[in-house]
């Protein structure tokens, strides 16, 4: 019954409160448009043009070959069908100095399990610009999967 008054009450008001309140004011208007649609454009933008690298962090050692061999998680060898590129950290290095870009040039599919972990192993071949690399060498690697933007990570593009 209280909501029938309410709504009687409402149109028992003048004219020109019932104008005022139906009334939306143009600028505020205008410029809360403008507001959303240049901020959707700038959320377009950047979707279009941000990269998301996806990359998969690695253990390993230098060999006697000058090549380094990876224990990469098990959960990542799907991944693996295309040939990939790692950067490569060796023990001791610098911290400001560059690591090694190299290709992984194979991989194992045989299961290891370390300490309880579920690792395949692959190789990448070692540029050392003349260095020689000690073969030992306690190595990390960051292994480049994909370097899209946000756009073609979503459409697969």
């Amino acid at each position: 019954m209280d909501n029938k008054n309410e709504s009687e009450n409402i149109e028992l008001r003048s004219e020109k409160v019932r104008h005022i309140i139906g009334q939306v004011p143009p600028t505020l208007v205008r410029t809360g448009t403008v507001i959303v649609t240049l901020v959707v454009i700038a959320l377009a933008v950047a979707f279009y043009t941000i990269r998301y690298p996806i990359t998969v962090e690695a253990q390993g050692r230098v060999a006697s070959n000058g090549s380094v061999e990876l224990l990469i998680p098990y959960k990542y060898l799907y991944l693996f069908d295309v040939p990939h590129t790692a950067c490569i950290t060796l023990e001791g290095q610098d911290d400001d100095a560059a690591p090694f870009v190299c290709p992984i040039t194979s991989h194992s599919e045989n299961l290891l399990i370390v300490d309880g972990n579920h690792y395949f192993t692959a190789k990448a071949s070692i540029r050392s610009n003349g260095k020689k690399v000690q073969p030992g060498l306690k190595a990390s690697a960051r292994i480049i999967i994909s370097d899209k933007t946000l756009w073609q990570q979503v459409f697969r593009k």
